[in-house]
């Protein structure tokens, strides 16, 4: 698990150092914006749909125009995450190890699932 969320921090500070946005906002993008754009994508292509996505992206817009300060917001949104990745230690899960199931397995689930039922 350790070595699943180095790979995937690297990855993301990486982004980060590039785009000259924080990792914080970066985790946000990739996280609350990114992700699940793709979901709702597969999900409009299973069931022929084009809504969800537009209606996604009126909400992000709308998102984009009400947030003053992204940076701010991502600092806080991440926080807010990382309490949340922390509340599984009742499970015996650290923040490492929920991060790689909740952020990385279960992401993956989701999309395989997707993917394979838009292209069955």
């Amino acid at each position: 698990m350790t070595k699943i969320f180095i790979i995937v921090r690297d990855f993301l500070q990486n982004i980060a150092i590039l785009s000259g946005l924080s990792y914080a906002a970066i985790n946000i993008i990739v996280y609350y914006f990114i992700i699940p754009f793709i979901f709702i994508f597969f999900i409009d292509k299973l069931f022929n749909f084009d809504y969800l996505k537009i209606l996604y992206g009126i909400g992000l817009v709308l998102s984009i125009l009400l947030i003053n300060d992204f940076e701010k917001f991502s600092i806080w949104l991440f926080k807010k995450s990382a309490n949340f990745l922390n509340s599984f230690s009742f499970l015996g899960w650290d923040y490492t190890a929920a991060s790689v199931i909740i952020c990385v397995f279960i992401p993956v689930l989701v999309l395989s699932f997707l993917i394979y039922y838009t292209y069955k």
